[in-house]
């Protein structure tokens, strides 16, 4: 069943568990772009066509190709087949060769043990018009579990470099991962011919969540979140800087640590927002308390929510565009519901949980301006469940 949208009711949140409440609505309409994304797992919100309007492009981990949706029709148009790219995992894109179309980053023969598969990263360019299928430009490494892939200006010159994170590495098997083998961080420039640079090896166990932000100085942080909770780790100067955010969840290995990171703002402070543990059923926020403690200040933790069902997507957007971000969570189970979490107050002691869909378990979500009215109040969800919904909310609050 699909929710219809009523007047949205006030549901305080606490830290402890919340009762079964009916469920409200969040002020957004639903859009289905696609569906039949086995698996969905992984998406990118960029326009593809150099036509000034964000499309989407999304994986599938038991779909047999890629595919990009334009924008507004959403005509699918194929990206690669899993033929040429066997088990891909996850995806970014940006414009590396400076022509209006960005290229693909693409992690594929993903396996989470490292010793079963390659761990394959290539760089996919169109083939003169991106409608056409895309090509493999050329492989950047192969690194084993390799889970994630983010584009990020970590020098703040303008050009983009390659993080990679494989979720597991060393003698691991798989999940738990009870020797707490390092789970390296690597970083490739087109400047320096896509060498592998290390950014750390100081990050132990699962190593999940791949966040990348502009926190302090010129260029953007790179932020890790797994068993060992959530680290920054900014270029300065030359050199790499591992700063621990939090510890996430405090629980034996490896039922503690944090699955994903997102910052933002609340009442004109830097906030974050975590889910805890790895996997997690927490919603977490994270407020400045004064101190000196951490990343540029110490923060007070509370939980916001604690009934997600394998916790996954977070995304942050400002709806009323008032300088105060909303939360958007879920879990990838098959009876997850997605969430939309709002600041009852201008300090963010308390939060207010909406439901914004019913049918819905995000592996990924992300926020977007999908109609080009300049405002990022949209967000896009990618559906875990068969039938693979690829799904846009278009907020219509006022």
């Amino acid at each position: 069943m699909r929710l219809v949208l009523i007047a949205p009711l006030l549901l305080a949140l606490s830290a402890s568990a919340q009762p079964a409440l009916p469920p409200i609505t969040a002020p957004f309409t639903i859009h289905h772009i696609a569906t039949g994304i086995g698996q969905g797992y992984s998406q990118v919100v960029i326009d593809l066509n150099h036509d000034g309007k964000p499309d989407v492009a999304a994986l599938g981990l038991t779909a047999d190709a890629i595919y990009w949706y334009e924008n507004p029709t959403w005509t699918p148009h194929l990206i690669m087949t899993v033929k040429d790219a066997p088990k891909p995992v996850y995806m970014d894109a940006a414009d590396i060769d400076g022509d209006g179309i960005p290229e693909i980053a693409l992690a594929y023969r993903f396996n989470t043990d490292p010793h079963k598969d390659l761990g394959t990263v290539a760089i996919l360019h169109h083939d003169g018009d991106p409608r056409r299928p895309w090509k493999i430009d050329h492989v950047i490494d192969n690194v084993p579990s390799d889970h994630r892939v983010r584009f990020a200006d970590i020098s703040g010159n303008g050009k983009p470099a390659l993080v990679i994170a494989p979720i597991l590495a060393g003698t691991a098997t798989g999940f738990p991962d009870p020797d707490r083998n390092v789970t390296p961080l690597y970083v490739y420039r087109p400047e320096n011919g896509w060498k592998r640079e290390t950014i750390t090896l100081e990050n132990h166990g699962v190593s999940h969540g791949l966040n990348i932000q502009a926190l302090s100085g010129s260029g953007q942080a790179v932020m890790t979140s797994g068993y060992e909770g959530t680290n920054i780790h900014e270029y300065r100067d030359g050199k790499w800087v591992r700063t621990p955010l939090t510890k996430g969840l405090d629980a034996p290995w490896p039922g503690g640590g944090s699955s994903d990171v997102m910052f933002g703002h609340v009442g004109g402070k830097r906030f974050y927002v975590t889910i805890e543990p790895f996997h997690g059923n927490m919603v977490v926020v994270h407020m400045p308390d004064g101190s000196k403690n951490g990343s540029g200040g110490g923060y007070t933790r509370q939980v916001i929510d604690d009934q997600l069902a394998n916790g996954h997507a977070l995304a942050l957007v400002d709806v009323d565009g008032d300088g105060t971000d909303e939360i958007v969570a879920g879990g990838n189970r098959s009876s997850q519901s997605l969430y939309f979490y709002k600041a009852a107050d201008a300090t963010g002691q308390s939060w207010t949980r909406y439901q914004m869909d019913d049918d819905m378990a995000p592996a990924a979500c992300h926020t977007a301006d999908i109609k080009g009215t300049g405002k990022l109040t949209d967000v896009v969800c990618l559906d875990m469940r068969e039938p693979g919904w690829l799904t846009w909310y278009e907020y219509n609050g006022r």
